[in-house]
């Protein structure tokens, strides 16, 4: 017993830094950056080169929110796209995951597949077809014109998560409330959505940073400046700084990733019992 008790600890003790060791190689990047940030350019270019800041200075970031006027348009873009994308997919998601998981109609299945098989499809394959559509509608270079692609691409996997968390909901709270009277819009809004919000956070964070970090279709449907969103402005900020000013390019990432960062933190709390209930039971 004894014996078993210790092999159970030791198996813990090899699982624990094996996940210690797998999160620092995924997050040691990250962790470059920042520290390069905090960092004057003298100390950057420092022979042998310091993975600490001996002096920590925030004149980088000082130098992207006052010199770098274009950043704040990049970041207000990428805010206005992503919002309004996130309420778009919540909503539609919500409506249509409402529908497939606890409503029976004909063609249900038929046509959750349709939408599922979206996801087989390589995003890259729509970029002509959609740039073509939107040049013919006057929406390129409009943060429109990202907005619609935007949504329809992160919609299949977050009905396939919605759905999922509908169907985990009992039955018998939507029939106690279409006994009450009450209509299927109404059992959606004040019955199933306040349970089902593990899935909502879970579909949030997925297409948030999804539209957030987008680089394709940004790229080709964004033709000026003023239209760019972070992922496009960052490589420009690049060319901007004549002297390979790496410090200035790490606090501009550092400012882009830190509203992912946010989001996920204040949510994190629903992330995996979202995708159980989504995936597993969907």
């Amino acid at each position: 017993m004894q014996q078993a008790t210790i092999l159970k600890w030791v198996n813990q003790v090899i699982l624990y830094f094996l996940a210690v060791f797998v999160s620092l190689i995924f997050v040691a990047p990250f962790i470059w950056v920042v520290f390069t940030s905090l960092k004057s350019d003298s100390e950057i270019f420092h022979v042998p080169i310091t993975i600490f800041p001996q002096h920590i200075v925030f004149t980088q970031y000082e130098h992207v929110l006052r010199e770098m006027s274009e950043f704040a348009i990049y970041f207000a873009n990428t805010v206005i796209v992503s919002v309004v994308s996130l309420v778009i997919v919540l909503v539609l998601s919500s409506l249509a995951g409402y529908a497939f998981g606890c409503m029976s109609f004909r063609g249900n299945q038929l046509l959750l597949t349709l939408v599922l098989l979206v996801l087989t499809i390589p995003y890259a394959v729509y970029l002509i077809p959609v740039f073509i559509l939107e040049n013919r509608l006057n929406l390129v270079d409009t943060r429109l014109g990202l907005i619609l692609p935007y949504t329809a691409l992160n919609l299949p996997l977050a009905i396939f998560i919605m759905r999922g968390t509908f169907r985990n909901i009992p039955s018998e709270l939507e029939d106690a409330a279409l006994i009450d009277g009450a209509s299927r819009l109404q059992i959606w809004y004040r019955v199933m959505m306040p349970i089902a919000m593990p899935g909502v956070a879970t579909t949030g964070i997925f297409t948030f940073v999804m539209v957030w970090s987008e680089f394709m279709f940004a790229r080709a449907l964004m033709l000026s400046r003023n239209a760019y969103t972070l992922p496009i402005g960052i490589t420009f900020l690049q060319s901007e700084a004549q002297s390979w000013n790496f410090g200035v390019l790490a606090a501009a990432i550092v400012l882009t990733l830190l509203p992912v960062l946010i989001v996920f933190i204040i949510l994190q709390r629903f992330l995996v019992k979202g995708i159980m209930e989504g995936a597993l039971k969907g």
